[in-house]
């Protein structure tokens, strides 16, 4: 079965890092919306089919999102 992102689709799915016990887990990221999630969460942390509708992207919803702002300094 083909991994593909849960909130955009898009099936260019990347490993960021593995767990230290082999086949445990991996950590996964999506280049394009930049979402990641590890294996072991659940189905609907993982799988397209049950994301939250309400919170899929689309390829224009990227395009046309507004910048991220950016986090302002600790106060002191």
């Amino acid at each position: 079965m083909q991994t593909i992102c849960p909130r955009c689709a898009d099936p260019e799915i990347r490993t960021v890092t593995t767990s230290p016990v082999p086949g445990a887990w991996e950590v996964l990221q999506c280049p394009r919306c930049l979402y990641m999630w590890r294996t072991t969460e659940p189905a609907r942390r993982t799988s397209r089919e049950h994301y939250p509708e309400q919170f899929r992207l689309t390829p224009e919803a990227i395009a046309t999102a507004s910048e991220v702002p950016t986090i302002p300094p600790l106060r002191g």
